[in-house]
């Protein structure tokens, strides 16, 4: 069977946007956004589970709930903005 390879400069995009999200992952807001999402404890792994399946809305209102306080909008504007500047969109 033959396999197939993705098309040219392909991996190489993939692998400078899985590097840039691991940083930003890594950042000290990425950080406290694990830690604003583990005060929510077995709510987010329910809601991973169930946008794994297809279903992301849980999790889009935990995150609409986030983006509600001043904390968590400041926070989540912050990330959106380094995802930018580093390509990710």
């Amino acid at each position: 069977m033959e396999q197939r390879r993705p098309p040219e400069g392909l991996e190489t995009t993939l692998e400078q946007s899985r590097a840039a999200a691991m940083k930003l992952a890594r950042s000290s807001d990425g950080k406290k956004l694990m830690e604003l999402l583990q005060a929510k404890g077995d709510q987010v792994r329910r809601a991973a589970q169930e946008a794994a399946r297809g279903d992301p809305g849980q999790l889009m209102a935990i995150v609409d709930q986030l983006a509600r306080t001043r904390e968590g909008a400041d926070l989540l504007a912050r990330m959106d903005a380094q995802a930018k500047q580093a390509g990710l969109e």
